[in-house]
């Protein structure tokens, strides 16, 4: 064995999760392999250990990347800590919104189609909110968090008699369309024909965010 073989770089590192991403994206979890992963990134094998301690190390540190490569790209909509309970409805409308089109932005960067990371980190990030694996199910639960804490205050605003079981099971739906909006593009334009396709992020906020406010106040 050639002794550089296993001696790190600055580069070495990146040039694993970049190549582990792909292999998970393409194989799934259990049919990459860490040799694998070594052969495609052109690295000795070795070097997974030196880095991630293993397959379960180097498959969180992959996640971290995508995390962080979505995160830089939507970095101007860093979710605040809201405050505990917003001053009338109609302030809990205006913070819905703004809060809606901050989780469309957040869903639409993860499929942008000139990102070249998009088809294998969309597809590790599907994989992983249908079915999060334990090695990264805190760093799901960290990135998700704070959309989830807002999304709650929202909705006791607009609508205060709502029980926590309520407060989730609509956060859980508003989530779910939003996804549905800006993840599914493609295949809603193709069934639901007279949807207008040139309607922005912005406009489907308002669109959700009205929906939203007038259902929980006639609720």
């Amino acid at each position: 064995m050639d002794p550089s073989d296993t001696t790190p770089c600055p580069d070495t590192r990146d040039a694993l999760i970049e190549a582990a991403l792909a292999c998970f994206a393409k194989y799934g979890y259990d049919a990459t392999s860490i040799r694998l992963v070594a052969s495609m990134a052109g690295k000795n094998s070795s070097l997974i250990s030196y880095y991630f301690k293993g397959k379960e190390g180097l498959y969180r540190e992959v996640f971290r990347y995508v995390l962080a490569h979505f995160s830089a790209k939507t970095a101007g909509d860093v979710v605040q800590d809201p405050p505990q309970v917003a001053a009338s409805p109609m302030d809990g409308r205006a913070q819905l919104r703004a809060h809606i089109r901050r989780i469309l932005r957040e869903v639409d960067a993860h499929f942008d189609a000139s990102d070249p990371l998009r088809e294998p980190a969309s597809r590790l990030w599907l994989s992983e909110l249908q079915a999060p694996r334990h090695e990264v199910k805190d760093l799901l639960q960290a990135r998700m968090e704070p959309f989830v804490r807002e999304t709650r205050t929202c909705l006791r605003a607009i609508c205060p008699d709502l029980s926590p079981a309520e407060v989730d099971f609509w956060g859980i739906t508003l989530h779910g369309s939003c996804i549905s909006h800006a993840l599914m593009t493609e295949i809603n334009h193709l069934v639901w024909t007279s949807a207008d396709a040139s309607l922005s992020l912005d406009a489907m906020a308002d669109c959700l965010a009205n929906f939203t406010y007038n259902g929980l106040r006639q609720h």
